[in-house]
């Protein structure tokens, strides 16, 4: 909270953000220095604020790297080469507690990015109120609340993945976290009881809703729109958020919206969003396909820092990267040896590693926040949880994303003896997809899974993690206990 207080107050009084640029959005630029009374003086001002609610978000203890990395190391997938508690060795073997580096640095940077777009919208709305955004159309006025509300609905969603009891476990009742909506801007406003876990998340729904007829169909460009929210990025999300809460109806209707009934499922509005041909081109450099729908953008100069980038964790060479757990049950150990997403490994010294991110020199490897994919197969999975019977649109939509990277795995309605054959189908069919992506972790709780042990020759055997376990999710970090006389630990 201490961080929050100083970073609000720096945003209130001088606004430190990256400019703007207009031939190529999130290239660094020299730092520009906004009294808060002049801030919305100007498009260009307003976009340095955009500008910066993105560089905020792709901060290495979030969604510049740390995050994914927590999600996939937590689960069962991969293992340590090194003990460093600083890369998160105790995130992998499940020993957190509440003073725990990754623990409070994951909740401030999060909190961090939501008080700058609570600061954001709010100057936006007395802007608007005031009559002083002439300048800008209603399309922009509403594009730009659109990006900040999504963006408040990622970081919220994304607090509720590490500390509180998923929603499955007791339809939402147990505790959430503390729900800021208005900017924070001195110490006094510190103290705040937690909202519980449904209350999180009718906020972060509310925030995507009321974003979603705000933002563009389309920016007009691949690069903003792979960079930049638009509306689909907000359906999308929304699929998502919908499938932790298990309301599979409606993950049915807002995946509807994009995701037409048939092959080759190609987003019939918006951005012409669909499944790359060639699985690698996802992540190649320039990290621009119709696949991605957001993803956070990384220059040699603007990165997530030492520690922090993909590459580090995943690519071998750094002496504390994340190597692939070979044993039965595995992602790795699912994958047939055709399948392209295990060609996209390499072994060095005996260890086998992803090669989705290779850039640990500059650190420019682009996080992916959601794939085109994902909607893809939680359209699928909704399909089948909503009537409790496989449908060929399932089976269809499955196969579309097993097939481009494993030609000969095409599954039938007949490969299905019943609706849960399919459900291990298609969560081990996202474990293969989206690994060193942050999904596997998450997919565990939202079903309320047990997280598998794991054993390292080096490091020894960890054991699995019941959903009744308190180490199941994060504690509340001492920081937030310590500035905030209302909350209480999640235990």
């Amino acid at each position: 909270m201490k961080n929050i207080i100083k970073y609000s107050t720096v945003f209130l009084l001088i606004l430190l953000l990256n400019g703007c640029v207009k031939d190529k959005w999130m290239n660094p630029a020299p730092v520009t220095s906004l009294s808060d009374l002049t801030a919305f003086d100007t498009k260009d001002r307003i976009l340095a604020q955009i500008n910066g609610m993105y560089t905020s978000l792709k901060d290495g203890n979030h969604l510049g790297g740390r995050f994914m990395v927590y999600n996939d190391v937590r689960a069962d997938n991969f293992l340590p080469t090194s003990s460093n508690l600083v890369t998160c060795f105790a995130t992998w073997n499940h020993t957190v507690i509440s003073s725990t580096n990754e623990v409070q640095n994951l909740w401030g940077a999060v909190y961090q990015t939501v008080n700058v777009v609570n600061v954001f919208l709010d100057g936006l709305q007395a802007a608007k109120e005031d009559g002083k955004l002439s300048f800008l159309t209603d399309a922009e006025y509403n594009q730009y609340r659109s990006e900040g509300l999504t963006i408040r609905a990622i970081c919220y969603f994304d607090l509720m993945q590490m500390y509180s009891k998923p929603y499955k476990l007791n339809n939402g009742a147990g505790q959430g976290v503390p729900l800021r909506l208005v900017a924070n801007k001195s110490a006094a406003e510190n103290d705040l009881a937690p909202s519980t876990v449904a209350e999180v998340y009718t906020q972060i729904l509310a925030d995507l809703n009321e974003a979603e007829p705000l933002a563009a169909l389309n920016h007009g460009s691949i690069g903003k729109n792979t960079t930049r929210v638009h509306r689909n990025t907000i359906i999308a999300y929304k699929t998502r958020v919908l499938l932790h809460m298990h309301n599979w109806a409606q993950v049915v209707t807002e995946s509807a919206k994009i995701v037409p009934a048939s092959a080759p499922f190609k987003a019939g509005s918006g951005v012409p969003n669909e499944l790359n041909a060639a699985f690698a081109a996802v992540f190649a450099s320039p990290s621009a396909t119709n696949e991605t729908i957001l993803s956070l953008p990384m220059t040699a100069s603007n990165n997530p820092g030492t520690q922090n980038n993909l590459a580090h964790y995943f690519k071998s060479g750094t002496g504390e990267s994340y190597y692939l757990n070979t044993a039965a049950g595995s992602a790795y150990a699912l994958m047939d040896a055709a399948d392209a997403r295990k060609v996209m490994t390499n072994t060095v010294s005996g260890k086998t590693y992803i090669t989705k991110f290779v850039d640990q020199a500059n650190k420019t490897d682009y996080p992916q926040v959601i794939r085109y994919a994902e909607v893809m197969l939680n359209r699928a999975e909704a399909l089948v949880r909503s009537g409790n019977a496989v449908t060929q649109e399932a089976v269809d939509l499955l196969n579309a994303v097993r097939t481009r990277s494993f030609a000969a795995g095409a599954y039938t309605l007949a490969s299905f003896a019943n609706a849960d054959a399919f459900y291990t189908a298609i969560l081990n069919e996202r474990n293969m997809e989206f690994l060193g992506e942050g999904i596997r972790n998450m997919d565990l709780l939202r079903l309320g899974l047990t997280i598998p042990g794991k054993s390292d020759p080096t490091f020894g055997t960890v054991a699995s993690i019941a959903p009744t376990a308190q180490s199941y999710y994060w504690p509340v970090p001492d920081s937030e206990l310590s500035y905030n006389k209302l909350m209480t630990p999640n235990n």
